[in-house]
């Protein structure tokens, strides 16, 4: 898994600050600890990246599981995973996140991610926090943003 991480995080463009660094690593580990504690039958690992725009961030979440295999591992995991980004990138709303790359590790063995916008991330965490819309809608939502996309060799 960490050979995963550490080829996914070579392939994207590298942070711009010690400074920025820093405070987008401690938002992964608020990202980690939140999607862990929601879906407890795999292990997610984040991973911040430089986005494609100076001054962006990416992020990279990683299930040990091959939670794309089967539809409800997915939905669950998926569920818990934008949330949990959707949440820190709200109290953190001076951050400017450009994507957000979800894979697992049967998906990573072909180099594979499925990427959204970091900002329907946030969309949908405050509107689901709201109540303005159901767990199935975001889902939907989460569906339809989402674009495979292969990760680049370095």
């Amino acid at each position: 898994m960490i050979r995963c991480l550490v080829l996914a995080a070579a392939a994207l463009p590298t942070l711009a600050s010690a400074q920025s660094s820093e405070k987008v690593q401690a938002m992964c580990y608020q990202i980690e600890t939140t999607a862990n504690a929601l879906v407890d039958y795999t292990r997610t690992s984040c991973l911040p990246s430089g986005g494609n725009t100076p001054g962006t961030y990416s992020f990279i979440l990683l299930s040990s599981q091959p939670v794309f295999s089967v539809e409800a591992s997915k939905k669950a995991w998926l569920l818990g995973a934008v949330a949990a980004v959707g949440d820190v990138l709200n109290r953190n709303p001076l951050v400017k996140a450009e994507e957000l790359w979800l894979s697992d590790s049967n998906q990573m063995k072909n180099r594979a991610a499925y990427v959204m916008p970091a900002d329907k991330a946030r969309s949908l965490q405050r509107l689901v926090k709201s109540d303005r819309i159901n767990l199935d809608t975001m889902y939907a939502e989460i569906s339809k943003s989402l674009k495979r996309r292969q990760i680049p060799k370095k």
